[in-house]
């Protein structure tokens, strides 16, 4: 794609989360070359998804991936030289880096939703809202990141929520 064509593309996401994370065009060259390696094989990626999906959630999907890759890069790893079975053990043997995105991407969301419902989730509620299994909430609750609350009895609802976020309804 290029360079002018992620430009206009940054248009499709939430200026507030690209602003907070300073996430420009160049970035966004970044994360889809790097799901290009994590995910080569698959029909559709997470890239494929946060371009289709647009405005907050879409955005939410940039932010793990660039705090991802600029977690790596803070500890002197060069995402893009892997192969995608090279790093998918570099990403389990440096597994922080993954986590710190997890709660960036829904500490977002849940600045996300309150700005825009009015209601307000615990990250560890949303992440266990926004994920098929619990992979990611124990990583979240098992890392030294802080102290995590689950509101078990609120999940559906914020399933809700970021299901509306993901159709675009405001």
């Amino acid at each position: 794609m290029p360079t002018n064509q992620y430009q206009q593309l940054l248009a499709r996401f939430d200026p507030v989360g690209l602003n907070r994370y300073g996430i420009t065009a160049d970035d966004l060259q970044c994360i889809e070359r790097y799901i290009h390696i994590l995910q080569s094989g698959l029909n559709e990626t997470v890239w494929d998804e946060a371009v289709q999906i647009g405005g907050p959630y879409g955005a939410s999907i940039l932010i793990h991936e660039i705090v991802e890759i600029r977690t790596l890069q803070q500890i002197g790893i060069d995402p893009y030289r892997y192969t995608q079975k090279e790093l998918a053990r570099v990403l389990a043997d440096h597994l922080s880096a993954h986590v710190v995105a997890i709660y960036e991407e829904h500490l977002y969301l849940q600045d996300v939703l309150l700005r825009q419902y009015g209601c307000h989730f615990e990250v560890a509620t949303l992440v266990k809202a926004n994920r098929a299994d619990d992979t990611d909430l124990n990583y979240l609750l098992e890392s030294d990141i802080g102290v995590f609350l689950l509101e078990q009895d609120r999940v559906e609802e914020a399933k809700t929520y970021l299901e509306q976020l993901r159709q675009g309804r405001v």
